[in-house]
C-alpha cells in the first residue's frame, strides 16, 4: 500500500510554524524596500560565481529563474547562508505564485483569527505571512504561539513541514485532493523519530523535498537551520512534483 496514503501527518504543536498573506506579486514586491531581508534581482541569463559543482545548482537556477528567490548584487547568491522564517515564507508564497495567483490582500474567512504579535503589519514580510497563516494553518493554528519569530533561522524539520502544508493546499486547488502521491521509496533516516520520522518519510518519497543534508549520508538534521541552496531546492522539488 502506497505509504503516504496510509499516513495521516498532523502537526500543530510540533513546528508551531505559521505563515502568511500575498496578492499580485509583481505589484506587491516592487513596493518593497530593500532590506537586509531581500535579495536584488539577478540579471539574465542566470549564472552565480558561488553555485559552479553545489548539489542544488540546477534548482536554484530554477528557483531564480521562477521568481522565488533572488541573487545579490554582486553575483553571488550565497549558497550556505541561513534562511529566516520569513524569507522562508516569501519564498514559499513567490511559489505558490508562480502557479496559483496570489492575494496579498486577502482577508481571513475566519475573522477571529488574529495575526502574529511580532508582525506588524509594516513589515516587509508581513502580507506574506498573515496570507499564510490564513490559507495553510488550522483557525486555531495562531492560539499556540502569539509570535512569529521572523528574524528567527528556520530548521530543516520547520521548513519541510511547511512546505508539505504548501504542496496539500497547491494539489486541493488544482486536483481537488490533497493527498501527495509517493514518487521515491521513502527515506528512513537516522537522526529522527516520532512524528519528525513520519514528516521526512513522506516528504522523502514526495520527489525528495525532504534528502539528507547535502545529499550525502542518511542523516537529516532536522534542528539544522535551512540554508539557502538546500531551501530553494525543496520548494523547487515539490513545485515540480506532479
Amino acid at each position: 500500500m502506497n505509504f503516504l496514503s496510509t499516513v495521516k501527518v498532523f502537526s500543530l504543536a510540533t513546528t508551531a510554524l505559521a505563515f502568511s498573506a500575498l496578492p499580485n506579486l509583481a505589484e506587491s514586491l516592487s513596493k518593497l524596500p530593500v532590506t537586509n531581508s531581500t535579495q536584488i534581482a539577478q540579471s539574465s541569463p542566470i549564472t552565480f560565481r558561488d553555485v559552479n559543482g553545489n548539489v542544488y545548482q540546477a534548482e536554484i537556477e530554477q528557483a531564480v529563474s521562477l521568481g522565488i528567490v533572488k541573487g545579490f548584487p554582486d553575483g553571488s547568491y550565497k549558497p550556505s547562508r541561513t534562511v529566516s522564517r520569513e524569507q522562508a515564507a516569501v519564498m514559499i508564497v513567490q511559489a505558490i505564485n508562480s502557479k496559483i495567483p496570489v492575494d496579498l490582500d486577502e482577508k481571513p474567512s475566519n475573522r477571529r483569527l488574529r495575526p502574529f504579535l511580532d508582525v506588524p503589519k509594516d513589515r516587509w514580510s508581513a502580507k506574506y505571512i498573515n496570507w499564510l497563516q490564513w490559507n495553510l494553518y488550522p483557525a486555531n493554528a495562531s492560539q499556540l504561539t502569539g509570535n512569529f519569530r521572523p528574524e528567527d533561522p528556520i530548521t530543516r524539520i520547520e521548513l519541510v513541514d511547511f512546505i508539505r502544508r504548501t504542496a496539500e493546499a497547491m494539489r486541493s486547488k488544482i486536483s481537488q485532493t490533497a493527498e501527495l502521491q509517493e514518487t521515491e521509496k521513502p527515506i528512513v533516516f537516522s537522526d529522527v523519530s516520532g512524528y519528525d520520522k513520519v514528516l521526512t518519510m513522506q516528504m522523502s518519497a514526495y520527489c525528495r523535498v525532504a534528502s539528507p543534508r547535502n545529499e550525502r549520508g542518511n542523516a537529516f538534521y532536522p534542528t539544522r537551520q535551512a540554508r539557502r541552496d538546500y531551501t530553494a531546492a525543496a520548494i523547487v522539488r515539490a513545485l515540480n512534483c506532479e
